[in-house]
């Protein structure tokens, strides 16, 4: 699997003038191997695996039965709240629409970088100066968040309450969280802090590892209660990974 997308997204838009001529827009072949079946709504085994990679950072192959259990209960609890933003008429949301659209095009304009750099393989040079051009963007601090999304700030300020009274922060988060991530929790996995809204990234920064905002943060999804985890360095691919990525 590609590590570097950052780099190889790069490269393809340097070289790739891709025309959307003829391209075809058919539903995806997800397998007929399905791990559960939610209000007659099948999941696909291959959706699952692709879950567990970017929450729990293996293959599902390798998780323990436990692990395996809880992730997919994760995912079924998505489904579930997938179905009832449908019934809710959520869908018609232009925000969310934008979003999905968003990762929609991220998806699929990594999978045509690959494919093009496959057939169309940079020269060392090439490499080296998006290498160069990028590196800023691949270093620097990662955070394991957890956070409770509410609508309103009088909501925030009860959970930071609760909070302060010992509450536990994610029972708390599946119990009164908005949002797809409050039935796990309000797990949000790795994130740096260029990927999170401006107000949520300058929280962070001044919080310890182990504690959770003192005052609601406000984006345009709500207001955040937010739970550092963990905090960790992230390392810049080297060079020669890359390389070793771009041709493989």
């Amino acid at each position: 699997a590609m590590k570097n997308a950052t780099l190889l997204t790069a490269l393809a838009m340097l070289f790739c003038a891709c025309s959307r001529d003829g391209a075809g827009t058919g539903a995806a072949d997800l397998g007929s191997a399905r791990v559960a079946v939610v209000n007659g709504t099948p999941i696909p085994e291959s959706v699952l695996r692709i879950y567990v990679r970017a929450t729990e950072r293996q293959d599902l192959d390798a998780l323990s039965p436990a692990d395996r259990e809880r992730v997919l209960n994760d995912l079924i609890g998505l489904e579930l709240l997938a179905q009832q933003a449908e019934k809710d008429g959520l869908m018609a949301s232009r925000t969310l629409a934008a979003q999905i659209e968003l990762q929609r095009m991220q998806a699929v304009g990594r999978a045509m970088a690959a494919e093009y750099l496959k057939k169309n393989p940079p020269t060392d040079a090439d490499i080296q100066a998006i290498y160069d051009e990028n590196l800023p963007r691949l270093a620097g601090e990662q955070y394991k968040l957890r956070h409770i999304l509410v609508t309103s700030k009088a909501e925030a300020d009860t959970v930071i309450a609760k909070l302060n009274q010992g509450s536990d922060f994610v029972a708390l988060a599946r119990e009164r969280a908005d949002g797809p991530t409050g039935p796990n929790g309000g797990d949000l996995g790795w994130l740096t802090a260029d990927s999170l809204p401006p107000s949520f990234a300058q929280a962070i920064q001044t919080m310890a590892v182990g504690s959770y905002s003192r005052a609601p943060v406000q984006t345009d999804a709500g207001y955040h209660v937010i739970l550092l985890e963990e905090k960790q360095r992230r390392e810049p691919p080297k060079l020669e990974d890359v390389r070793a990525d771009l041709s493989s």
